[in-house]
């Protein structure tokens, strides 16, 4: 089954972090039909919440801070929870939305940067806050009570049928399904179901009851050719007995007013699931519900009503839906606390917030990047040096500058660049945008392949909602790495092999894929090309030599194809050596390959250099042979 990594450990965490400290979740009733009182006191195992004692984790002060157990506001009233990346908590209500990350002083209120004097942090399993940033966010106030009780304090809003929280039904008032407007999917909204996130991406939705019962995922995954039942039951089977599961129920209900397929298996630990496959809107859901004190498959009977609420469909218009998409107007945002950047993407792009990268599924992407700024760096000065590396890096005839503009992006007056480039498949746009502020560098690339550089749109659209906290950089970095082509294009680093014995220099401009050089594969990327090596303790150079020229033969005459240029003899550091020079296109894509084969105490190496030819400039060719050349044995000249 495609069910998260770590499942069962996942949702015992969310239990502890969490509701440990929750009672069962009951109809918040206050005393006063229109007011919602919580009444705690420092040191003390009890508390009222709405005129009903309840054992708590005792509340404590922490640098003249109150901390209190994080469910007593959900208790009270009513205020939805939910865990993300395992350690940032969010607590929301109405339209307030809290943020904060335990062991953090800095938190977030309605998208406002806070500093917390204490913050949250786990006691006896429970996660303790401090009770005025809560009480804040959610809109309560705060009191003296008698005996040294603090008095916690909020009047209900009323839910669409008039009373006051709906009844108690968890979260946003008044909600009683939740669901996910994006992926068009939605169910009942029990008043114990809690919400986590468990990745990045809201096409998976994670719960667990409020007391640890069950734990549920739901799944949407994008297929345009459909399934009825039986495919979807064949599939949810295979996908079980592949993951080392035993199927203990299977079947199919095709005259549901949504037909889908159902198993129940036991996983290797011993854990039963519940598994259902639905398919609409051009996708399949995934349903998967575990309860850990199930020993029998009759024992789901009791899920039923919850999951049997399940639909393939979301109705905007009803108002009783809880929403758990983020997307707006087709875009959701993206956001990185360490860089303090946040952005609206495409819905349908992939993200990846820790190294800020975005992609759409035609290929076209952002790539944001901070580094320190160069001594004396201004935007013209960044904008000229860009422009030396990109004519240093494509031929003449396969590049050209288009216009450079001015635009205001968080504040601060950033250059957009615009070139456009063709390796030999089509024309590639590429949009650059250059901002400076504190003495550090903000560069975003985006890059629309050939045959799509209609993505302006979207580029004007995430840089136009781009917003940099600029303190968050000063705070989280001190000098960070120059990412400068003027100061890095002239230096290489020598890297060493003691297990094989060599040297040798590496652009510093060049990306690594594979740069560990005690292995025997050795990788690096750069504009319009790539650098390999490989050290192979067996074999021949004779025999590699012959592979080579085999691989590379062109029997059925393609024109497109690989054609031998040239099979030369030279040395390398001291040792006879054969270069064999292949020209090749592929994807409409022509380059050269340059093989080197040589040895060396019975190690067999090959230096192998790809350069498009759209990229074979005097610059890069330059590099090349200064890297080829550079490669030397311990003891032997350079």
């Amino acid at each position: 089954m495609r069910k998260l990594i770590l499942t069962r450990g996942l949702h015992v965490i969310l239990a502890a972090l969490i509701v440990l400290s929750l009672l069962p979740i009951n109809a918040v009733h206050a005393a006063d039909k229109d007011k919602l009182e919580l009444v705690l006191k420092v040191g003390s195992t009890t508390a009222s919440v709405n005129g009903k004692t309840i054992k708590i984790v005792k509340p404590f002060v922490e640098k003249g801070i109150v901390m209190v157990p994080l469910g007593v506001f959900k208790k009270t009233f009513g205020s939805t929870v939910s865990l993300e990346r395992n350690d940032v908590v969010k607590v929301m209500y109405g339209p307030h939305t809290g943020a904060m990350t335990i062991g953090s002083q800095t938190a977030w209120k309605d998208g406002v940067k806070v500093k917390l004097e204490a913050p949250p942090r786990m006691v006896s399993g429970v996660l303790m806050v401090p009770m005025r940033f809560v009480a804040g966010v959610i809109g309560a106030g705060i009191s003296s009570g008698s005996n040294g009780s603090i008095l916690v304090s909020l009047t209900a809003p009323l839910a669409e049928n008039g009373s006051p929280n709906g009844d108690g039904i968890d979260s946003d008032v008044g909600k009683t399904k939740i669901g996910n407007s994006y992926y068009e999917w939605s169910m009942n909204y029990p008043s114990d179901l809690i919400v986590g996130s468990s990745s990045g991406d809201e096409n998976v939705a994670t719960f667990m009851s409020s007391e640890n019962l069950y734990y549920l995922e739901i799944h949407a995954t994008l297929r345009e050719v459909q399934a009825d039942v039986d495919e979807m039951l064949d599939q949810l089977v295979r996908s079980a007995e592949e993951g080392g599961e035993t199927v203990l129920d299977r079947d199919t209900f095709p005259q549901a007013a949504h037909p889908y397929a159902r198993i129940v298996s036991k996983d290797s630990d011993g854990a039963l699931w519940e598994g259902r496959l639905y398919y609409a809107n051009d996708r399949l859901y995934e349903l998967y519900l575990t309860d850990d004190n199930a020993v029998n498959y009759k024992d789901f009977t009791e899920y039923t009503g919850l999951l049997n609420s399940f639909q393939p469909s979301f109705n905007p218009k009803d108002k009783s839906i809880r929403d758990l998409s983020t997307v707006k107007s087709g875009f959701r945002t993206a956001y990185n606390e360490d860089y303090g950047i946040s952005l609206e993407i495409p819905a349908d792009w992939s993200k990846d917030d820790q190294h800020l990268y975005y992609e759409s599924k035609k290929g076209s992407y952002l790539q944001l990047k901070v580094s320190s700024a160069p001594s004396g760096s201004s935007l013209a000065s960044w904008g000229e040096e860009l422009k030396s590396q990109t004519a240093d890096s494509f031929v003449p005839e396969a590049f050209l500058n288009k216009e450079s503009s001015f635009e205001t992006i968080s504040g601060v007056q950033a250059q957009i660049n615009e070139l456009q480039y063709n390796y030999g498949n089509g024309w590639t746009t590429e949009y650059q945008m250059l901002l400076l502020k504190n003495g550090y560098r903000y560069y975003g690339q985006f890059v629309a392949p050939a045959g799509h550089g209609d993505e302006k749109e979207n580029f004007n659209a995430m840089v136009s909602s781009l917003d940099i906290d600029f303190d968050t950089i000063k705070e989280n970095f001190g000098r960070m790495a120059v990412d400068s082509y003027v100061s890095l294009k002239d230096k290489a680093v020598t890297k060493i092999s003691k297990r094989f014995g060599y040297t040798i220099d590496i652009p510093l401009l060049w990306q690594p894929v594979q740069d560990i050089f005690e292995s025997q594969n050795i990788e690096y990327r750069f504009i319009g090309g790539r650098f390999q090596m490989a050290a192979n303790p067996e074999g021949s150079t004779e025999f590699t030599i012959n592979e080579i020229k085999d691989y590379y033969q062109n029997n059925n005459k393609d024109p497109k194809g690989p054609t031998i240029e040239s099979v030369e003899e030279t040395t390398v550091a001291g040792e006879p050596a054969t270069v064999i020079t292949v020209r090749q296109t592929k994807g409409g894509i022509p380059f050269h390959i340059k093989t080197m084969v040589f040895s060396k105490n019975d190690v067999i190496y090959t230096l192998t250099v790809t350069l498009n030819d759209a990229n074979a400039t005097p610059e890069q060719q330059q590099t090349l042979d200064q890297t080829l050349q550079s490669f030397r044995f311990a003891g032997s000249e350079k």
